[in-house]
Protein backbone atom coordinates (compact mmCIF):
# COMPACT_ATOMS: atom_id res chain seq x y z
CA UNK A 1 0.00 0.00 0.00
CA UNK A 2 3.02 2.37 0.25
CA UNK A 3 3.86 2.33 -2.90
CA UNK A 4 0.23 3.78 -4.00
CA UNK A 5 1.31 7.13 -2.47
CA UNK A 6 4.25 7.21 -3.71
CA UNK A 7 4.55 10.30 -5.73
CA UNK A 8 8.52 10.92 -6.43
CA UNK A 9 8.32 9.87 -10.08
CA UNK A 10 5.58 12.12 -11.64
CA UNK A 11 7.28 15.18 -11.67
CA UNK A 12 9.27 13.42 -14.57
CA UNK A 13 6.21 12.38 -16.57
CA UNK A 14 4.57 16.33 -15.85
CA UNK A 15 7.38 17.71 -16.95
CA UNK A 16 7.81 15.60 -19.95
CA UNK A 17 4.12 16.16 -20.99
CA UNK A 18 4.79 20.09 -20.42
CA UNK A 19 7.73 20.31 -22.69
CA UNK A 20 5.94 18.12 -25.63
CA UNK A 21 2.79 20.26 -25.20
CA UNK A 22 4.70 23.39 -25.91
CA UNK A 23 6.92 22.66 -28.27
CA UNK A 24 4.31 21.09 -30.36
CA UNK A 25 2.28 24.41 -29.83
CA UNK A 26 5.15 26.34 -30.67
CA UNK A 27 6.01 24.27 -33.93
CA UNK A 28 2.11 24.19 -35.22
CA UNK A 29 2.22 28.26 -34.26
CA UNK A 30 5.54 28.60 -36.77
CA UNK A 31 4.19 26.83 -39.53
CA UNK A 32 0.58 28.57 -39.52
CA UNK A 33 2.43 31.60 -39.61
CA UNK A 34 5.26 30.57 -41.76
CA UNK A 35 3.15 28.90 -44.48
CA UNK A 36 2.52 31.91 -46.46
CA UNK A 37 6.58 32.58 -46.48
CA UNK A 38 7.49 29.27 -47.33
CA UNK A 39 4.79 28.31 -50.10
CA UNK A 40 3.51 31.61 -51.07
CA UNK A 41 7.07 33.07 -51.62
CA UNK A 42 8.72 31.07 -53.81
CA UNK A 43 5.63 30.71 -56.05
CA UNK A 44 5.53 34.32 -56.91
CA UNK A 45 8.99 34.39 -57.26
CA UNK A 46 8.45 31.14 -60.14
CA UNK A 47 5.81 33.39 -61.46
CA UNK A 48 7.86 36.76 -61.86
CA UNK A 49 10.40 34.95 -63.57
CA UNK A 50 8.13 33.34 -66.15
CA UNK A 51 6.19 37.05 -66.77
CA UNK A 52 9.72 38.26 -67.36
CA UNK A 53 9.84 35.42 -69.52
CA UNK A 54 6.94 35.96 -71.98
CA UNK A 55 8.02 39.27 -72.00
CA UNK A 56 11.45 38.78 -73.89
CA UNK A 57 10.18 36.76 -76.30
CA UNK A 58 7.78 39.49 -77.00
CA UNK A 59 10.62 41.90 -77.04
CA UNK A 60 13.01 39.00 -78.99
CA UNK A 61 9.84 39.05 -81.77
CA UNK A 62 9.39 42.90 -81.88
CA UNK A 63 13.38 43.38 -82.01
CA UNK A 64 13.34 40.82 -85.07
CA UNK A 65 11.03 42.73 -86.23
CA UNK A 66 12.71 45.47 -86.55
CA UNK A 67 15.87 43.93 -88.29
CA UNK A 68 14.39 42.36 -90.85
CA UNK A 69 10.85 44.38 -91.84
CA UNK A 70 10.59 44.97 -95.78
CA UNK A 71 10.01 48.91 -96.87
CA UNK A 72 7.10 47.63 -98.36
CA UNK A 73 5.28 44.21 -97.09
CA UNK A 74 3.85 42.05 -94.14
CA UNK A 75 5.22 40.22 -91.30
CA UNK A 76 3.25 37.40 -89.27
CA UNK A 77 4.39 35.72 -86.48
CA UNK A 78 3.00 33.48 -83.99
CA UNK A 79 3.71 34.83 -80.24
CA UNK A 80 3.47 31.75 -77.66
CA UNK A 81 2.32 32.71 -74.61
CA UNK A 82 0.96 30.31 -71.68
CA UNK A 83 -2.42 31.11 -71.01
CA UNK A 84 -1.69 31.29 -66.60
CA UNK A 85 1.38 31.10 -65.13
CA UNK A 86 1.13 30.40 -61.29
CA UNK A 87 -2.19 30.08 -62.00
CA UNK A 88 -2.51 34.25 -63.05
CA UNK A 89 -4.19 35.39 -66.01
CA UNK A 90 -2.20 38.77 -67.51
CA UNK A 91 -2.48 40.86 -70.11
CA UNK A 92 -0.09 42.33 -72.49
CA UNK A 93 0.11 45.84 -74.12
CA UNK A 94 2.62 47.03 -76.86
CA UNK A 95 2.50 50.99 -77.21
CA UNK A 96 4.95 54.02 -78.10
CA UNK A 97 6.13 56.23 -75.31
CA UNK A 98 7.57 58.64 -77.50
CA UNK A 99 8.66 59.06 -81.33
CA UNK A 100 11.72 55.97 -80.89
CA UNK A 101 10.68 53.64 -78.08
CA UNK A 102 8.52 50.97 -77.67
CA UNK A 103 6.71 49.80 -74.14
CA UNK A 104 5.89 46.36 -73.62
CA UNK A 105 3.74 46.07 -70.30
CA UNK A 106 2.57 42.79 -68.79
CA UNK A 107 -0.14 43.40 -66.02
CA UNK A 108 -1.15 40.52 -63.83
CA UNK A 109 -5.10 40.45 -63.57
CA UNK A 110 -5.64 39.06 -59.60
CA UNK A 111 -1.94 39.57 -58.78
CA UNK A 112 0.06 43.08 -58.01
CA UNK A 113 2.36 42.62 -60.82
CA UNK A 114 3.77 45.34 -63.58
CA UNK A 115 6.31 44.35 -65.52
CA UNK A 116 7.37 46.73 -68.02
CA UNK A 117 9.87 46.98 -70.90
CA UNK A 118 11.25 49.49 -73.31
CA UNK A 119 12.72 48.73 -76.50
CA UNK A 120 15.14 51.88 -77.50
CA UNK A 121 14.61 52.67 -81.27
CA UNK A 122 12.21 50.74 -82.77
CA UNK A 123 9.27 52.70 -82.47
CA UNK A 124 9.99 54.91 -85.37
CA UNK A 125 10.55 52.43 -87.86
CA UNK A 126 7.65 49.63 -86.63
CA UNK A 127 4.95 51.54 -84.64
CA UNK A 128 3.23 49.04 -82.76
CA UNK A 129 0.29 49.08 -80.68
CA UNK A 130 -2.19 46.52 -79.37
CA UNK A 131 -2.91 44.38 -76.27
CA UNK A 132 -3.93 40.58 -75.80
CA UNK A 133 -5.19 38.65 -73.27
CA UNK A 134 -3.71 35.25 -71.74
CA UNK A 135 -6.56 33.59 -71.68
CA UNK A 136 -7.92 34.76 -75.29
CA UNK A 137 -6.54 31.58 -77.40
CA UNK A 138 -3.76 32.32 -79.95
CA UNK A 139 -1.71 35.50 -80.48
CA UNK A 140 0.02 37.08 -83.34
CA UNK A 141 2.28 39.74 -83.97
CA UNK A 142 1.41 41.55 -87.51
CA UNK A 143 3.49 44.42 -88.97
CA UNK A 144 2.05 45.06 -92.32
CA UNK A 145 3.54 47.75 -94.55
CA UNK A 146 1.65 48.56 -97.78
Amino acid sequence: MTNLNDDRAVSFSLEYILISSVSILLFLSVISISGSILLDLPTDVAATQQFNDVGNDIGTKLSMFYLIAPENGTLDTLLEMPPTIGGHTYTVRMSANNATDQRVMIIADDIDLNISYTINGIGASIPIDGETHSASGKHRLCFNNT
